[in-house]
């Protein structure tokens, strides 16, 4: 069987990333609320790297596009990430822990729309192979939210900061592999142009935004919500492991759905599902049942992400990829997650888990909607202008 040994080094990338993520963000949380801090406190943490990724995303994307500076910036901005790590397990003050959250974030920003738009240009004309790269962070995360669930019951919640900086220096080792891409040579400011002036833009992010709101909210409160209806740490990790291995034959399969249906039928079914899962957790009225509801995530996200990276990368003018992959990142994890986690603390403070999941399951069918809208409209476009060009 022929392996294309330039992909390795994204596929390594890709497991060792997610997999430092894996071992840190569904825990956080709860090392957050050990410390003494309320719902409101964490929300405004858990919305933090949301705000920032809003402005920092293209910003690094745009350095990356114009400098030709995108094999350099993955790196630095992975090494970045460590030192504030390890200083939250170190504080207990809001303050201070704001700070290096704000440094993380800021280093985090960019890294994975850089190795998206990096692998993408190795695919070239194949973008639709991009799940099965990206399946190995699905892989990654798995297998560190289950070892790291239990270790943290055995030795404690300060495993997770060791164990985020020695995967994070993988996958800074992995950056430093993947291999050199050809850069398209364009006028810069006529793409910008381009890309700033596309509607197909503002219909295709505001829908994602939405669904993201949904997503975010179930991330950022899963684990504290999950906590309340009795479940213990590792049967948290255990949630996150069967999330992600629910995302792995989604990616798998993401090639042949791709196509055979095309990216926007794809990210329509998984804001549907998305509305469904969060409707799920309303009703849910015992650990299992919340933790049987994590299978619908591999086809929520790993089928919304994945279509939606293909999607951004077709509308991307040449020469802007990694900013395409920035404003998508952006929408769904930036401003929905700044959004989600801030007023979604809010609410399941002040009213609880129906509201937030029924608020989130809402916004997810909304724009689900919109894609159908959208979509609908384009194809109505599309006939329109062939029947005026046929004879």
């Amino acid at each position: 069987m022929y392996i294309d040994k330039r992909l390795l080094a994204p596929k390594m990338f890709y497991f060792c990333w997610f997999a430092s993520i894996g071992a840190f963000v569904p825990f956080v949380s709860l090392f957050y609320r050990r410390t003494g801090l309320d719902l409101g406190q964490i929300g405004a943490l858990a919305s933090l790297p949301g705000l920032i990724q809003i402005v920092a995303a293209p910003v690094w994307g745009l350095l990356a596009d114009t400098l030709r500076l995108r094999r350099m910036i993955l790196p630095l901005a992975l090494a970045g990430t460590i030192l504030p790590v390890l200083l939250i397990s170190r504080v207990q003050a809001f303050g201070w822990l704001l700070l290096f959250v704000a440094l993380q974030a800021l280093f985090t920003a960019p890294i994975v729309s850089l190795a998206d738009s990096a692998t993408l240009t190795l695919l070239g004309d194949q973008r639709e192979r991009y799940g099965a790269q990206r399946m190995w962070g699905a892989v990654g995360w798995g297998l560190s939210t289950l070892f790291f669930g239990r270790l943290v019951t055995g030795l404690g919640l300060t495993t997770i900061f060791w164990g985020y900086a020695g995967l994070c220096a993988l996958a800074f080792t992995a950056a430093l592999l993947l291999p050199r891409t050809e850069f398209v040579q364009t006028d810069m400011r006529a793409a910008i142009r381009t890309l700033r002036r596309d509607s197909r833009w503002f219909g295709f992010l505001g829908c994602v935004l939405l669904i993201g709101c949904c997503s975010s909210a179930i991330s950022s409160f899963l684990s504290l919500y999950l906590q309340d209806l009795g479940a213990n740490d590792a049967q948290i990790g255990l949630a996150y492991t069967i999330a992600s291995i629910s995302e792995t034959p989604v990616m798998m399969l993401s090639p042949l759905v791709l196509r055979r249906w095309g990216a926007r039928p794809l990210l329509i079914t998984a804001g549907l599902l998305y509305g469904v899962r969060a409707i799920i957790y309303i009703f849910a009225p015992t650990p299992a049942v919340a933790l049987a509801a994590q299978l619908l995530h591999g086809p929520c996200f790993a089928a919304l992400w994945t279509a939606g990276v293909v999607e951004a990368q077709r509308l991307a003018p040449p020469g802007l990829e990694a900013t395409a992959q920035s404003l998508l990142g952006m929408a769904f994890f930036a401003i929905a997650s700044a959004l989600a986690s801030a007023v979604g603390g809010q609410i399941y403070r002040d009213l609880g888990t129906t509201a937030l999941f029924g608020v989130s399951a809402a916004l997810a069918l909304i724009g689900a909607a919109g894609l159908m809208v959208s979509s609908y409209s384009q194809i109505s476009s599309q006939r329109a202008n062939s029947g005026r060009q046929a004879p």
